[in-house]
């Protein structure tokens, strides 16, 4: 084991000062054990995943449109690995109602759940998580409390009266009160909803009613006092609030042994100060205790050795820390952790706004810009946005994706309003976030885990597997097997030797959506297909179970009425008509030629591609068709142009499946006499020995192969993909009432990215009120964008 100050992942330079004597800090050559267990714990991979979410609050009717992001938790880049991911929503019950996968491509994915005759009014519980973050006990995943209103539920959205009830909770920092020595205190002020008590002053008293100290708690009911506890000793905090006096007991025992800490920020440095008194000090001298400090990925150790000193001073430049969250552990002489103290370094977190918000009117639609200087366009990003009303009631989300990439995998504990310490950062807010984490106590990093290795037992999933088991009763020696091209995969075809034990065949990663199914072909004696009659297994074949912890809290609502619905039926216009929407994707130009593939694909080998009338006017000839819709080349060489794949092979020309000898067919045939085409790259068909494979050109309808002959085996998976649908805004009677201004949407953008120029375009229908844009994205590989923008638009 190397020396701690060698460490590859050691960054910290550490100055020590000793109050009133000289403290050992021992540097061992082995630091026992911590930093190797802690290793072999951290080396698996996380990711955090965060949704962004168009609404809080739904009126039944309405679409939940979200944006997933999943960032590598290491360095909270886009995860370049994860395909699925599950989303569900409980009810408060925790009973399933809604639940699918859907597919993650570079770290992004958005889709969309209807709220249908499934929901009633009330909270549910939005999930998203991947299989691999069931192995671990940090809150990696995404949960979040929704409201839904049925209106013929409800007739008027309310809120009950505010109890008179407060929780009220003392925490010593780094857990302990010791006697004789300085405590920081943490405050947490609650009501019965679990809402921060805001602005409320309190004062503490020792048994003799002598007054110890006062404080004051933030808009969200968080607050530190100092307290100088002795054995023997009560206190209690008085106050007063809406009229009514309060008094509570501090329950934290002082303890008479052992060692505490405190935590302060100057400048840009942490300074730690770990304290003990005099009858400790006989107990623990000269035993080793160690210190490390960890971000979930890197760590460093320092041995500690109490002297004659009770006091130890710790500083180190936060510059030279990790990003976000970093846990401080004390351990003690039996690598026993005893003390630990979260801490938030905002230096390194690197966030973007836009810099102007411009609007032109276009018929009657808006198009708004929004300009990002600090976008590198030629790196990935993603921006999504929600439209609602300026006055909505619907948005009161506690997150957004930097409170939820930096500081909730971190902690144990519910955090109201977290976006709050991370827009416009002040020095108050880094104060405030920095007593909200003293009211923390322990990480989500649990060391009896860290300490009992444990193994991985959900495994890490790509696509779906598909395990094709042979009939046992086959004769032949050897059977060709297919698998018919679906969606952007191409076929595959699988020779397999049936003396083997196994019997079998795996296609992996396979990307099926719930309307298609996969087609299974065999080859036989005379090259032609037949149905595969294999016994298909798939997996994942069921949304896996998730119980998470309840670390969320719901969103918060006024306490006074807010608006009548008596009259919300006759003005929500077919809002209960979600089922619908599916099949008005088919009657969309989109949805028939998407169709029609699907239909033609069917006992195909090739990748088929159907012209339309958008094709028609797009490209002229076959040869430009091919070039940009089958990813072929065009060559043309004294006139004759030559259609070949990237690679340089020349396929074979079939029209209505005969053989053509002349090239120029694909430069010569006008596109409007063309139905679709089949392009098999690599005559899977084997109907050639081509280097090319074979593009089947279809002139009409009528001369198309019949397809009543069965040739596949078609299985309809238990568990597929999600596909994107588009997110259709509800039609209201009114736009400009008190309903709609509090609870409309106006739209919805969940997949926007900048131009070459650094502009964002944001394209909705004419408003008859002013708007907000509800903003979140990453950008520069490793930059997170969250801002609200205000705009009249009339």
């Amino acid at each position: 084991m190397k020396n701690s100050i060698h460490y590859r992942f050691s960054r910290l330079f550490f100055l020590f000062t000793v109050l009133g004597c000289c403290s050992v800090f021992a540097q061992e050559d082995n630091p026992k054990n911590i930093v190797e267990q802690y290793q072999n714990y951290a080396e698996d991979a996380r990711e955090v995943v965060y949704m962004h979410l168009n609404k809080s609050a739904y009126i039944k009717g309405e679409t939940i449109g979200f944006t997933a992001y999943v960032l590598d938790k290491k360095d909270k880049k886009p995860s370049k690995v994860t395909t699925n991911l599950y989303v569900s929503i409980e009810d408060e019950n925790k009973n399933v109602i809604k639940e699918k996968l859907i597919k993650v491509e570079d770290g992004i994915s958005s889709n969309s759940i209807a709220v249908d005759k499934a929901f009633g009014s009330g909270f549910y519980t939005i999930k998203a998580y991947t299989n691999w973050m069931r192995n671990f006990n940090e809150q990696n995943y995404f949960v979040e409390s929704i409201k839904i209103i049925d209106p013929k539920e409800e007739k008027s959205i309310v809120t009950e009266t505010v109890k008179n009830a407060i929780d009220a909770q003392f925490l010593p920092e780094g857990g302990h009160l010791l006697n004789g020595v300085v405590n920081n205190v943490g405050v947490v002020l609650k009501d019965y909803k679990g809402y921060g008590v805001p602005s409320v002053k309190g004062k503490v008293h020792d048994q003799n009613n002598t007054l110890i100290t006062e404080f004051e708690v933030n808009d969200l009911g968080i607050g530190k006092f100092p307290l100088l506890a002795e054995t023997g000793s009560s206190y209690t905090v008085s106050f007063t609030y809406l009229n009514k006096d309060y008094s509570f007991k501090i329950n934290a025992p002082v303890e008479p042994i052992g060692v505490t800490l405190s935590l302060v920020k100057h400048r840009n440095k942490a300074i730690v100060a770990l304290m003990t008194n005099e009858e400790s000090l006989n107990l623990i001298k000269g035993k080793p205790y160690q210190m490390t400090i960890h971000n979930g990925d890197n760590i460093d150790v320092t041995d500690v050795v109490f002297n004659d000193e009770l006091t130890i001073m710790k500083a180190f430049e936060l510059n030279n820390v990790a990003p976000g969250v970093n846990i401080l552990t004390l351990f003690n002489d039996k690598n026993e952790p005893v003390i630990e103290r979260l801490f938030f370094n905002y230096n390194g977190i690197d966030i973007i706004s836009s810099d102007k918000l411009s609007a032109t009117k276009v018929n009657d639609s808006i198009s708004m810009k929004l300009n990002f200087k600090q976008i590198d366009p030629s790196v990935a990003n993603n921006i999504s946005v929600s439209v609602l009303p300026q006055e909505t009631e619907s948005y009161s989300r506690h997150h957004n994706i930097l409170s939820y990439t930096y500081l909730q995998p971190y902690v144990n504990g519910v955090i109201e309003n977290a976006k709050y310490y991370f827009t416009e950062i002040t020095a108050k807010k880094k104060v405030e976030l920095d007593n909200l984490l003293v009211t923390q106590g322990w990480s989500s990093y649990d060391w009896n885990t860290i300490f009992n290795e444990s193994v991985l037992r959900y495994p890490f999933e790509q696509g779906i597997t598909l395990r094709a088991n042979i009939n046992a009763e086959t004769k032949a020696v050897r059977d060709t097997y297919m698998v018919h091209a679906v969606n952007d995969q191409d076929a595959q075809f699988f020779d397999v030797d049936n003396s083997d034990a196994d019997n079998s065949f795996v296609v992996e990663n396979v990307f099926v959506n719930e309307e298609d199914k996969v087609h299974l072909s065999k080859l036989n004696r005379k090259n032609e297909l037949e149905p595969a009659r294999l016994y298909l297994q798939s997996f994942p074949n069921k949304v896996p179970s998730f119980q998470t912890n309840d670390n969320f809290i719901k969103p918060k609502w006024d306490y006074n009425t807010f608006a009548g619905l008596k009259n919300v039926a006759g003005s929500f216009v077919n809002m209960n008509k979600t089922e619908e929407l599916d099949e008005v994707l088919i009657t969309t130009k989109a949805g028939r030629k998407e169709l029609k593939t699907r239909e033609l694909s069917k006992g195909r080998t090739g990748r088929i591609h159907v012209v339309d009338e958008d094709d028609v006017i797009q490209f002229q000839t076959l040869a430009d068709f091919l070039v940009f819709r089958a990813a072929m080349t065009k060559r043309t060489v004294n006139g004759t142009t030559t259609i070949q794949t990237f690679s340089g092979g020349v396929p074979l020309i079939f029209v209505d499946d005969m053989r053509v000898l002349d090239r120029n067919i694909v430069d010569n045939l006008p596109l409007v006499y063309v139905d679709y085409v089949e392009v098999d790259r690599r005559d899977i068909s084997r109907t050639s020995n081509s280097s090319g494979g074979i593009i089947k050109i279809y002139t009409d309808f009528k001369n198309r192969p019949s397809n009543n002959v069965k040739r596949t085996q078609d299985y309809k998976l238990p568990l597929a993909f999600s596909a994107k649908k588009k997110f259709y805004v509800p039609n209201y009677g009114y736009y400009d009432d008190d309903f709609f201004k509090g609870y409309g949407t106006i739209d919805w953008k969940p997949e926007l990215s900048v131009d070459n120029i650094g502009n964002v375009t944001v394209k909705i229908k004419q408003p008859q009120i002013p708007v907000t844009l509800f903003i979140e994205g990453i950008a520069n590989d490793g930059s997170f964008i969250f801002e609200e923008k205000a705009i009249s638009l009339n």
